[in-house]
Formats: structure tokens, sequence, C-alpha cells
């Protein structure tokens, strides 16, 4: 334990490439005849999309493609769908949302992606992304998870059976556990609020793929989740991740 236990300090390995300027990110990466994507995002919680304007964007200078939700459906480019689900645990079963990769007709949080534009240049894909007019038609959206929950609150997925309550995490005999909780003398509860835990690479979200061969660049360390996730729903038949020195 005075070795190997818990708690004990971790040697970092990456320092000197970092402070001697040798670490490698996604950004730093240049491939031949390489382009640049840039997403627009909602601004909008909750909202319909009425119409997207993308005219004067695809007359951008360096502009190469703006694609929509549009787009994406006719291509039948699937939907990015969640990494697991409690009953792939032995869980009851839960609405697995299916997020499409572009959205068409609504947005259901801020940062929903509804156009992509790519670019000859970074710069030219952002200016060009300023340029695209999407009309909202806000909608009631709900900040607070607890009334998030109640049966009253606006649905975010329509199909969801159980308003907004995606997925019940419950595991063993719920009619034993009633019992011993009937039985005993006393019964406490608590209150658990869990902060929202994310994990924040400092190059987040970014991928390079090379068109000429199915080898994409990440700094996610969940590879062959990112793999899988494209393979099923991409036109490409196979995909390999790999991940720069940045970590």
């Amino acid at each position: 334990m005075s070795r190997f236990g818990i708690g004990q300090a971790v040697r970092r390995v990456e320092d000197q490439r970092f402070t001697t300027g040798s670490g490698q990110f996604v950004a730093d990466l240049s491939l031949p005849r390489q382009c640049y994507g840039v997403c627009v995002l909602s601004p909008h919680a909750h909202a319909v999309i009425k119409r997207i304007d993308v005219s004067a964007a695809k007359a951008a200078p360096g502009v190469l493609a703006v694609l929509t939700g549009a787009d994406a459906a006719t291509d039948k480019i699937g939907g990015i769908p969640p990494f697991f689900m409690p009953d792939s645990w032995g869980g009851p079963p839960g609405f697995s949302t299916t997020r499409p990769v572009l959205l068409a007709d609504r947005v259901r949080c801020i940062g929903d992606r509804v156009a992509f534009v790519v670019a000859e240049t970074e710069a030219q894909a952002r200016d060009a992304s300023e340029l695209i007019a999407v009309d909202y038609e806000p909608l009631q959206a709900v900040v607070d998870l607890e009334q998030a929950a109640k049966p009253s609150a606006p649905k975010v997925w329509e199909q969801c059976p159980h308003g907004n309550v995606g997925a019940t995490i419950a595991f063993g005999d719920k009619a034993a556990t009633d019992a011993a909780f009937a039985r005993a003398k006393h019964v406490a509860g608590v209150r658990l609020i869990n902060n929202r835990v994310t994990a924040n690479p400092i190059e987040p979200r970014v991928r390079s793929a090379p068109t000429t061969r199915p080898t994409a660049a990440t700094p996610s360390t969940r590879r062959r989740r990112i793999r899988t996730a494209c393979v099923r729903r991409s036109p490409i038949p196979s995909f390999t991740f790999r991940k720069p020195r940045c970590a």
C-alpha cells in the first residue's frame, strides 16, 4: 500500500513536451488539401426551426459546403445514440434518445447543431457560419431538474412515455426492499444533489479525418466508442481513430 495504494502521487510524464512546445493537438495536424468545419449552434434551449437560409454562407469566400439537417436526412446519416442505458447493466428499460447530427425541425438544448460549414480555412468557415440565418420559434423551456420531471412540464421528446424521465436506475428485488422498509422501526430519507460532471479536454469536440483513408484523430480517450458511433451512422464502412500526443 505504501507504494501502490490509493492516494499515492502519480508521476507526470507529459510535462516536458508541453513545456518545450512539443505537445501535439488535432489543431497542429496539417494534411494535404485540409479543410475546416464549423457548426452553427442553437442559441435557444427549446425551439422550432421554421426556416434556415444558407444562401449567403454558400456564397462566402472559401466556402466548399454548407450542410443542414435536411441534407443529413437526404444522405441517411443517422443520429448519435447514448453510449449506455440502464438496461445494458440489467436495469429497467429506458427511452433511448438518438440525437440527429444536424437538426431539421426542432432544437432541444442550447448548442444543438443546426448547420455545418466547410471552408478552406477556419476563419472562412467561422465567418460564413455567422451568415446563416435561422428563424426560430421559441418554445417553453425548463432548466430545473425537479420541475422538468413533473408530468406538467413541457416535453423534450414527445415519444418518451414517461414525460422527461428517460431512464430509471434500479437493481435488486423491489418487493423485498419495500417489505424491509415497511418492517423498519425508523426510516430516514436524504436528498442528494449531484453536480453536472463532464470531461473537458483542452481541445474539446474536434476531429481530423483525411478522405483518402479511414483514419481520424481525436483528443478523446474513448476512441472505440466514437468509432462505433461513426461507423454505424455514416456511409463510411470503417474508421480507425488515433489520439494525438496531447495528454
